[in-house]
């Protein structure tokens, strides 16, 4: 039990720590829109890297990856990822490399609607 609540003030501690976050994600029917607030130095030539999911009856399959490189201001970011997407369930995994650095990963539910 002492190990469980040490561990969980770590990642409390941890939490506020973060520099860069994923905001909003939407999809326009064309792209992805995704949101990135940065509160750390501007950096070139991070990378952004999308994987989309399709989620059926049991089973998941990928239908998109990319990864492309961005440059991550102070503040809020917006990039577009152009994708074809039918109407369906997906699962979004979203995450930003800093050098060999994970700064920012998420997994986001999607539904796209006919």
């Amino acid at each position: 039990m002492g190990f469980l609540i040490l561990a969980l003030a770590v990642l409390t501690g941890a939490a506020g720590c973060l520099s860069t976050a994923f905001q909003e994600v939407t999809y326009d029917g064309d792209a992805l829109q995704i949101s990135v607030e940065n509160t750390d130095k501007p950096v070139e030539n991070a990378v952004l890297q999308v994987t989309v999911m399709e989620v059926g009856a049991l089973e998941q399959h990928e239908v998109f990856s990319e990864a492309r490189y961005i440059n991550l201001d102070r503040g809020r970011n917006e990039y577009t990822v152009e994708v074809d997407l039918q109407p369906n369930s997906y699962k979004l995994f979203l995450t930003i490399f800093v050098g060999d650095e994970r700064r920012a990963s998420v997994i986001r539910d999607l539904e796209v609607a006919s």
